[in-house]
Parts: structure tokens; C-alpha cells; sequence
């Protein structure tokens, strides 16, 4: 029997998905390249954000979250710049006019892994590089997602890895967003 996912939108999610039998194929710029472009178009297609990301030689990491948050930067009262995360949009009320028309589809953590695995298989024309199942997990406290951010960072360097898994198209951080969820 399969386990159910439960989602919860108000908070970010660490997904980490696998290539198929640990094959390295990352280890090639062109594919981190690819990937990279993917995971980006994919994310924006199922409305998501795209915090950080780590491409190591076999396997993914990605901190994400819902688009319906709006980071907003303000001053607070002393002068120094901070932000705001929770500006949800409200959603439209059901009405009799519109409950005949088609709903928008509200995406999953599911989806948005289908897409980036499926697109990425189709680009490079090899059916099953993916391990079929990827393993997320709920960020709702500011310790866990320090944890997060530090092991993203540091990840390649503990794995002893060339200097180019700590730059891009290997690495990326949208520092403006994981600041905001703080």
C-alpha cells in the first residue's frame, strides 16, 4: 500500500531525489546545466519558488516553497531592512456562477517532481535515470531550516567534491527568499 502525502503550503519542503542505481551522471557540466534550467521552468509552471538547490554527482537537493507567498522587503523601525512572508492571496469564494467552471489546479511537491524528473528524462532521450521515489520533508522552525541552508552549503565540500559543485549551474540560493522565511 502506498503512503498518502500530506502538503502543507505554508511552509517551505527540503526534497532530495536520486539517480537511478547512484550513477553519477551530474558529474558532467552539461547535464547540471540542463537540469538546472529545468528545475527552474518546472518550479514556475507548477507555481512554485525555487530557494536553493545543490546538485551533487548522483543525487538532488531542493528547498522550495508555494508561489502564494509575496516576499516583501520593509523597513522595520530601526532603520535596517526585514522582511515579510506570510502576504497570502485570499482565495475567490465559491459562487453559483462560478462553481460550473473549471477549478486551477492547486500543485504538489508530486507534481512538481514529476515535471522536473519527467521534462529532464525527455531532454536527454533516456526513459529511467530517477529513482522513483524522492524523500521531502517539512521546514516549519528556524532552526531546522538553518540546519537546511548550512547542509546545502556545505554539502559538497564534506563530500570532498571539485570546486565547481559549489557554483552555479550547481548551486543556487535566492538569498532574498530564504532570508524572508526567517
Amino acid at each position: 500500500m502506498t503512503q498518502r502525502r500530506i502538503y502543507q503550503e505554508e511552509f517551505p519542503y527540503f526534497i532530495t531525489f536520486r539517480t537511478m542505481e547512484g550513477y553519477p551522471l551530474f558529474e558532467k557540466t552539461k547535464y547540471a546545466v540542463l537540469l538546472a534550467r529545468e528545475i527552474f521552468v518546472s518550479a514556475n509552471i507548477k507555481h512554485f519558488n525555487v530557494l536553493s538547490y545543490q546538485i551533487m554527482p548522483d543525487h538532488v537537493h531542493l528547498l522550495t516553497c508555494k508561489c502564494e507567498r509575496t516576499f516583501e522587503k520593509v523597513r522595520s523601525g530601526t532603520g535596517e531592512p526585514c522582511f515579510l512572508n506570510h502576504n497570502r492571496t485570499p482565495t475567490p469564494e465559491r459562487t453559483f456562477s462560478n462553481v460550473r467552471s473549471r477549478p486551477t489546479k492547486i500543485y504538489t511537491i508530486s507534481d512538481l517532481m514529476q515535471s522536473i524528473k519527467g521534462n529532464f528524462s525527455r531532454k536527454i532521450h533516456n526513459g529511467n535515470i530517477w529513482q522513483r521515489r524522492f524523500y521531502h520533508r517539512i521546514i516549519n522552525t528556524d532552526e531546522y531550516l538553518a540546519a537546511v541552508i548550512d547542509y546545502i552549503k556545505n554539502n559538497s565540500i564534506k563530500e570532498n567534491l571539485p570546486k565547481k559543485f559549489q557554483q552555479r549551474p550547481y548551486q543556487y540560493f535566492d538569498w532574498s527568499r530564504v532570508y524572508a522565511l526567517f
